[in-house]
This record gives structure tokens, C-alpha cells and sequence, in this order.
């Protein structure tokens, strides 16, 4: 059996609570290990639906398949399966993965996936300006940044003057000077995030409050906003115009493709023989899909999206490249939510908004665990480093070293702890212009850094769906294993028993009587008479075959099955003899049944009942073996409890 279909399967009886109230009653106990009420309740009620056998469904006939597997996990644990290196690599590598799915909130991401999409549905048109600010700048230096962006809003927003001709003044980004700050459109993901927010949550027309990104504060300007309008796929042929007398010449060269293509010339060998645009040219002028604002020229998008039907080819366009004549090849609309969230998903994962969600699940860790912190940590140590002392000297002091600075559950995390988490990082501490800053930033990527790592290592504690799913599999690995060793494995290699077994129960391997019939048809009946004529006369059927089927006019349709007892086509036959035959007409065309031969009942050959000799098998040994177990093990049920558990699910 194929081991991940196994794991599944065994998931789907298994799956069990971990947690129970203490003064919940036990259903019953395997080898003096107890089972509540409410694990056995959840196993049954979850699996109920999926159970096709009638009987299992039965409150008694579940409990005895769900002592089994009690047993059968006793037994895996007490041959040490559980601590073999190839169990242990392989559930810790299972264990890893599932981890990664609970050390993220989830909530949180699925907001900022269903945000992203919602961008992608619109596209915004912004200017900007900037005064860049380094990373690590001092508060002297962020606050004079600061104040020299509102005061440059302030001069756009209460005096009224020009964004564009103030972005040329004062922004500090390089392309200003000829954009007036301009960037053209975009949608989601293509700036910063911080950057994106302000310009989706801008209204047009207006100028956003300074923020800040990576490279200083911004304030921008919405120009326009429009809803998306999918994406296409088109072909063109570019004929380039320099300066001089070859703009005229490009523009007769256009003009007489365009009248070729009116004349019926195909476009992709014209793209091929005459386009100046040499990476499409090859592929007959295909330009890879895109959307508005993607291209270097809104003209040549405008024009593109403006084609309705496929195979549509423009006028010629005139762009800063040259002269194009477009055609459209495919329309693609905006795909749904659920096909885009994937990709969103991994987008928004690998993308600085990610922070957002490491925040808000360390908020999560932090109430769940109840910490507080003590708030003078910083402060302390950037006032003892300031003084002159080194990071050595502070972890020498034990007093101060050992005081708590949170405490996570049963774990104390100390001022020492945060001190050894600086030490690597001394180089970047003696370089930074803002000591405080620094420092904070450091605690904060410890404090969460250590929150993780210590919910990563008790995930399975605190964690109850985890632990259930991982018990899961903990359970199906060693099931898998054990099943593989005691049974499937020992059925299939064991030949001289599955020999002795095939003969001691012929009868399971016996096929019944069964007939040798010939069928045929045709629209003509005398051929159908002849026919039978022939098989009375014991003639081959090969023979019959090809005489009966040569004449293409009045051929016969002839073939021959090995029928059993029920099949619908013997029903007709008053008795099954020999010879018995039935003609059936149905709209003019006429069926014969004929028993050329009768088999009469016999055990099958071992080869070609050997699968189903090896299923018998295993499912013998593995009665046997459960005996074993029942012999070895205690099991004892409370009659009492579970006459209420009948009572409760209503049987």
C-alpha cells in the first residue's frame, strides 16, 4: 500500500483529541492507558459520513476497529518503531513543514491577500516628492527631513502652488528634474508598500501627510484612477522613424504594409520581413501579454486595448519608437479572487508587507502568553554603553545580567539574554548614528525572534490542532511501518504460505460454471439462419468469422465472450445447454446468442488469482495477529459509559 494514501486513511480514523476535561469518564483503557468519551466521540462522529460498510457504522462494530488501531499503535511502540532514525527523520522533516503553516497569522494574511487583489483591479496615477533620509539617520537629522517635506506640502496645500514645478525644486529624487515627479501608473506591488498604501488611500486629486519608506519621506499627488482593464496579447509591425527625411519615408513605408494588409498579406509575414522591431519580428511581431502602464508608451497601450475582436489590426499608431500597425491576438479578462490567491499569496509572503503579519502574530503570542515587559531595557543599556561601558563589563555584571526582562510561561528571558543577543552585532552598534534607535530595534527583533522560537518549540503543547494533525501522522508512520513488517510485507514475500493458503481454501478460488457463446448480428435474418446452421455443424469459429464477415454489404457483426450464470444476455435462453440458442429483432436487425460450449465449474490457476491470494492472505494474518495482540494486551471497556454513548449518538 502506497504509504502517503495509508497516512491519509489512517488520518481519517484516527484524527483524536489530545485534551480533555479531568473529570471527563473514560470509555475504555489498552494496556492501562485510558480513552475518553470525547476522543472516541470525535472519531466516530468525524468519520461516521465517510464510512460505506453499514456495519461499521454499528457503535460496537467502530469500538472493535478502533481497539484495533489502539493496539496495533501499543505494539509499534513496544518493538521501538517510534525510535527508529528513518521514523524520527521522517516525522521531523513532517513536522518542520507542518510547523511553518502555524508560525504565521493567518487572519492577517488572508486580509492582505484579499487587499492586494483589490488593487489589482485598479490602477493609480501619482507624482511624488522626496527628501531622502538614510535608514539609520538621527532624530536631528529625521526631523529636519520632516519638516522640510510639510513645509513643502504646506506650500502646495495652503499657498497653492505647483506640485509638479515644487517636485522639480525640491525633490530629491534624480528624475524629477524632468517628471516634475511623475511616475506614471502603476497597481499593487510595483512601489514600496508603504508608498502603495498612500497612493490607494489618497483621494484624486489630492496630496497625502508625509510618510516615510526605505528612502525617505514622500508626499504625493493622485492624478487619476481607473479600474483595470485585464490584459492583452497583441502582434505589431514598428517601422522606426529618425530624424530628417526618414520620418516620411517610415510613414509611406506603414503606410503601404497597411495596404498590403488590407489586401489580404498575413501580418506575421509581413512582422517578419519588414518590422525594425527585431525581438518580436522573429515570432511574426508577438509581444508578450501585459496590461495598462506596463509598456514604455501609453499610446501603444491605448491603441492595443482599444481593438475589440481577435485578428482586429489598427491604423497605423505613431509612438516615440515609430510608426506601428497593431493586432490583437487574445483578450485577457481579470481572473477571479480564488484563481489569483496563490500567486498573491506568495507575492504578499515574500513582500514587505510580510511585516505586518510577523506583527501581528507576535501581538497574538504576546497576549496569548500574557507577557509583560519591562519597558526600561533600552534605555538602560543605551545610557551604560553611552558612559563608556562595554558589552563585556555589562555581562560581567551578574545582578543586573539575571534581571527578568519578560517571562514566557515557565521560561525567564533576562537582561543577559538580550546582552548575548547584541554581542554579534557590536560592529553595527559602534557605527550607528542613533544609538537608541538601534537598540530598539535590536530588542524588538529579539523579543520576537524569541517569542517564536520558544511557541516553534512547544507548538505541540500549546498548540491543540497541531497536535492533533501531527499526532496524526506520528500514528500513521508507525502504523504504516508495523503493518509493513507484520503483514503486507510477510504476505507478499512469503510464497511457500501463500501457496499453502491458495490450497487449503480452493473454494475461495473457484470460478463457477460459465458458457462459451458466440454472438452475432446483422440487418440480414437468413445470414443470422445460416450461422446457426454452421454452428450446429460444429464448424471453427475462425472459420465462421471470416465467411460470415467478407461481404461488406451483408456482413455479420460476430464475436466470442465467456459468459457467467447472471449475465443479462443468457436471459432470454429457456435452458443452458449446448447448442441453446435465442434470435432477438429489434428494428430490423436481428441478434444471435448461441452456447457453443459449456465450462463447467473449476479452481483457478494460482498465477492469475494471486492478487486476490495475497489480499486474503493478509487479511487472514492479520486476524491472527490482532488475537495476538488482544492475548497480550489488556483491553477493558466500561459497559456503563459506553451504554450512555449509544444513548447519546442514538443507537
Amino acid at each position: 500500500m502506497h504509504k502517503s494514501f495509508y497516512l491519509l486513511f489512517v488520518g481519517l480514523i484516527i484524527c483524536t483529541s489530545l485534551w480533555s476535561q479531568s473529570n471527563e469518564e473514560n470509555l475504555l483503557s489498552v494496556n492501562n492507558t485510558p480513552v475518553s468519551v470525547a476522543e472516541f466521540k470525535k472519531v466516530y462522529l468525524k468519520n461516521i459520513d465517510l464510512v460505506k460498510d453499514e456495519s461499521q457504522k454499528d457503535i460496537d462494530e467502530y469500538l472493535n476497529l478502533f481497539i484495533n488501531y489502539k493496539l496495533k499503535i501499543e505494539e509499534a511502540k513496544a518493538l521501538g518503531f517510534d525510535k527508529k532514525p528513518t521514523y524520527q527523520k521522517e516525522l521531523e522533516g513532517y513536522k518542520k513543514q507542518l510547523a511553518s503553516g502555524y508560525l504565521t497569522d493567518t487572519k492577517a494574511t488572508e486580509e492582505l491577500v484579499k487587499e492586494a487583489y483589490e488593487r489589482t483591479l485598479k490602477r493609480v496615477n501619482a507624482s511624488h516628492i522626496l527628501i531622502r533620509l538614510a535608514s539609520d539617520a538621527t532624530p536631528q537629522d529625521t526631523l529636519e527631513a520632516y519638516n522640510r517635506i510639510a513645509m513643502i506640502r504646506d506650500k502646495i496645500v495652503t499657498e497653492k502652488k505647483d506640485f509638479n514645478t515644487l517636485a522639480k525644486q525640491y525633490s530629491e529624487d534624480p528624475s524629477a528634474k524632468q517628471n516634475g515627479g511623475n511616475l506614471g501608473w502603476f497597481s499593487a506591488f510595483s512601489m514600496v508598500y508603504d508608498f502603495e498604501n498612500a497612493a490607494f488611500t489618497t483621494k484624486v486629486g489630492e496630496v497625502s501627510a508625509p510618510f516615510r519608506t526605505q528612502f525617505g519621506y514622500h508626499i504625493l499627488k493622485v492624478n487619476a484612477k481607473e479600474d483595470k482593464q485585464g490584459e492583452v496579447s497583441v502582434a505589431h509591425i514598428m517601422i522606426a522613424d529618425e530624424n530628417g527625411t526618414k520620418k516620411e519615408e517610415a510613414l509611406a513605408q506603414i503606410q503601404k504594409i497597411e495596404a498590403q494588409l488590407k489586401n489580404g498579406a498575413p501580418f506575421d509575414t509581413l512582422a517578419k520581413e519588414f518590422s525594425d522591431d527585431k525581438n518580436t519580428a522573429k515570432n511574426g511581431g508577438r509581444i508578450n501579454r501585459f496590461a495598462k502602464g506596463e509598456l514604455n508608451s501609453e499610446i501603444f497601450e491605448n491603441a492595443a486595448f482599444a481593438l475589440q475582436e481577435p485578428g482586429e489590426i489598427s491604423a497605423p499608431v505613431k509612438t516615440q519608437y515609430g510608426w506601428h500597425i497593431i493586432k490583437l491576438l487574445q483578450k485577457h479578462p481579470i481572473e477571479t479572487f480564488e484563481a489569483l490567491k496563490p500567486e498573491l499569496t506568495k507575492k504578499v509572503t515574500r513582500d514587505v508587507r510580510s511585516k505586518k503579519i510577523t506583527e501581528s502574530f507576535i501581538n497574538s503570542l504576546k497576549e496569548k502568553y500574557n507577557i509583560q515587559e519591562d519597558q526600561s531595557v533600552v534605555a538602560y543599556f543605551v545610557s551604560e554603553l553611552e558612559i563608556g561601558k562595554s558589552l563585556e563589563a555589562l555581562l560581567a555584571n551578574e545582578k543586573e545580567m539575571n534581571q527578568p526582562l519578560f517571562n514566557i510561561k515557565d521560561t525567564t528571558i533576562s537582561y543577559g539574554d538580550f546582552a548575548e543577543y547584541i554581542k554579534p552585532r557590536q560592529v553595527r552598534l559602534t557605527k550607528a548614528k542613533d544609538k537608541d534607535n538601534f537598540i530598539t530595534s535590536l530588542y524588538d527583533n529579539f523579543f520576537s525572534s524569541t517569542l517564536l522560537t520558544y511557541y516553534k518549540d512547544n507548538l505541540e503543547r500549546d498548540n491543540q490542532e497541531f497536535a492533533s494533525v501531527l499526532k496524526e501522522y506520528k500514528e500513521g508512520l508507525l502504523l504504516f511501518d508495523l503493518m509493513e513488517f507484520k503483514v503486507w510485507g510477510a504476505a507478499k514475500e512469503d510464497t511457500t504460505a501463500l501457496q499453502n493458503y491458495y490450497k487449503a481454501n480452493p473454494s475461495k478460488y473457484t470460478k463457477p460454471i460459465t458458457y462459451s457463446v458466440v454472438k452475432a448480428s446483422s440487418n440480414n435474418r437468413a445470414k443470422i439462419d445460416a450461422l446457426v446452421i454452421a454452428l450446429n455443424a460444429d464448424k471453427q469459429f475462425e472459420e465462421l468469422k471470416s465467411s460470415f464477415s467478407d461481404n461488406k454489404n451483408e456482413s455479420v457483426l460476430i464475436s466470442k465472450v465467456e459468459l457467467e450464470e447472471e449475465d443479462a444476455s443468457l436471459a432470454h435462453l429457456k435452458t443452458k445447454k449446448k447448442g441453446v440458442y435465442d434470435i432477438s429483432t429489434d428494428d430490423g436487425y436481428h441478434t444471435l446468442v448461441y452456447i457453443e460450449n459449456i465450462i463447467p465449474e473449476r479452481v483457478q490457476p494460482f498465477d492469475k488469482v494471486k492478487g486476490a491470494v495475497i489480499n486474503d492472505y493478509q487479511e487472514y494474518i492479520e486476524g491472527q495477529w490482532l488475537q495476538e495482540l488482544r492475548d497480550k494486551y489488556t483491553v477493558e471497556v466500561n459497559k456503563k459509559v459506553l451504554k450512555g454513548v449509544k444513548k447519546e449518538l442514538n443507537q
